[in-house]
């Protein structure tokens, strides 16, 4: 007898476990059972959440899930299973575990009591959980913005073609011969639908033992990052870098935003330097000045972290930030805001660098003394990068001019702290675009400050230019998403 299962009768049984204690199972359902688990980071920027199959089960899952991601992510698993005296097609056994592994993911969402604003969540299908991670998160409202599927079965995968809603997807497959592998590329694209277009497909190039090495070989390519020595490839880290660079008193590392692979060197960067006995100050390009007196207060405990969020006009990527910032909270390490505020430099864009004059004394002392859009190297790639570069546009000479006025801004930013603290440190954070080559912020800082020992690293695409500068340290990052016709 086929039993209907409807969510009106579906119960799901949920155990959230902290820290490293031993999850355990509620049942308490008479359709379908089910689990969830989780192991907290300290200030998670991501939330792993894995649908554990079979051959694996949850509590090997969470632990190679822990194994293989960062301490800034938090890792969960979810099993949902039917009893064994119900009868069903697959797809109606699919949906009612999909029902369920939803309602737990909500709970553990909920549970992790993490920012929804600031922590992003990745759901994670290996094997044969791969179809049900993908009908979990084909409905709206999940709170999912990445899906990570692991040796898919390719011919089961279907995403519907109408769905609006858009989603991140990586998928790995183990090694293929190379037709073998573009078609069953293209076919897994077709299945994907809308979500397609931008999967990242990884073919490892070897084999694995075991589900973790599988997890941790995507990891690696959708969250790593690889240091180049003489434009080779090498093992050296970040914090080997940092150590590296101990000597200089700025170091620059110039991110891709957005990128998990960028902003993870920045915090294993400055993690060395704070653990240093050096002092110490961050600097960014993500806070302006006008700003700096609610970061103080944060920084200082004197308001919560909702009031500092705020008043702060936090980027909306603030989760790639948030684990230096937390870390600077931790150990008194002051952050300054660097920028110039984005309605300032917009008005030099709109209406030209003369109009820094109309500005009042408020404004300007949120802005350099001194605005610098001068010739050169720097205006030549700006040009080049702008499409520019083959005639005059005053479009593009206020773009310019609004570009060198935040660097500006950002240089007489750390000049002024320095000066303030003699013998100090700063870690300077900024768009790569804004240091490489030692260009735009470390150049305009040189010419304040001619005695600084100054270090830039560069993190760039796999596919960009990896020449190194003078005191220039190149990182290779993962790659954006393809962008399929």
């Amino acid at each position: 007898m086929r039993i209907l299962c409807t969510m009106a009768i579906l119960m799901l049984a949920l155990t959230t476990v902290l820290a490293q204690e031993e999850p355990t199972a509620v049942r308490g359902s008479d359709i379908a059972t089910g689990e969830a688990k989780y192991l907290k980071a300290g200030y998670a920027r991501e939330l792993w959440v894995g649908l554990a199959p079979e051959s694996v089960g949850a509590k090997k899952m969470l632990k190679q899930l822990r194994e293989s991601c960062d301490d800034t992510t938090s890792v969960a698993v979810i099993e949902s299973n039917l009893k064994e005296n119900v009868v069903a097609t697959p797809a109606e056994q699919l949906a009612v575990r999909a029902v369920a592994a939803r309602s737990a993911l909500r709970a553990v969402i909920s549970g992790t009591a993490l920012s929804r604003n600031f922590t992003r969540v990745v759901l994670v299908g290996a094997f044969e959980t791969c179809p049900l991670a993908v009908q979990v998160v084909s409905a709206p409202g999940t709170g999912v913005e990445g899906l990570m599927l692991i040796d898919p079965p390719v011919g089961d995968i279907k995403v519907a073609s109408d769905l609006e809603h858009s989603l991140g997807v990586d998928v790995l497959l183990h090694p293929r011969s190379g037709n073998e592998g573009v078609s069953e590329e293209s076919q897994l694209v077709a299945a994907l639908g809308p979500w397609g277009k931008s999967a990242r497909v990884v073919f490892s190039d070897r084999h694995f033992d075991n589900l973790g090495e599988r997890i941790a070989e995507l990891r690696s390519h959708t969250r790593g990052y690889t240091v180049l020595q003489d434009g080779l490839l090498s093992t050296v880290g970040a914090r080997d870098l940092a150590e590296k660079l101990k000597g200089f008193d700025v170091v620059f590392v110039g991110e891709l935003h957005g990128n998990p692979g960028a902003h993870r060197v920045q915090l294993e960067m400055l993690r060395w330097y704070v653990a240093d006995k050096r002092k110490l100050a961050l600097a960014t390009e993500q806070f302006e000045r006008d700003v700096q007196p609610v970061l103080d207060k944060y920084l200082t405990g004197k308001i919560d972290e909702a009031a500092f969020l705020k008043d702060s006009r936090p980027w909306p990527n603030y989760a790639d930030y948030r684990p230096q910032v937390e870390l600077c909270r931790e150990n008194k390490v002051p952050v300054i805001a660097g920028n110039i505020p984005r309605r300032l430099a917009s008005r030099v864009f709109k209406e030209g660098p003369e109009v820094v004059e109309k500005f009042t004394d408020e404004e300007k002392s949120w802005c350099a003394t001194a605005l610098h859009a001068a010739p050169g190297a720097y205006r030549d790639k700006f040009m080049k990068q702008m499409g520019g570069a083959d005639g005059h546009n005053q479009r593009l000479e206020n773009m310019y001019a609004s570009q060198s006025f935040k660097d500006d801004t950002m240089a007489e930013s750390v000049a002024n702290w320095l000066k303030a603290n003699k013998g100090a440190r700063v870690v300077h954070i900024n768009g790569n675009f804004h240091s490489a080559g030692g260009l735009g912020v470390p150049e305009k800082l040189a010419a304040l400050m001619p005695d600084l020992k100054i270090a830039v690293v560069t993190c760039v695409d796999p596919r960009e230019d990896a020449d190194a500068g003078p005191d220039e340290w190149v990182i290779r990052v993962p790659a954006s998403r393809p962008q399929r016709e």
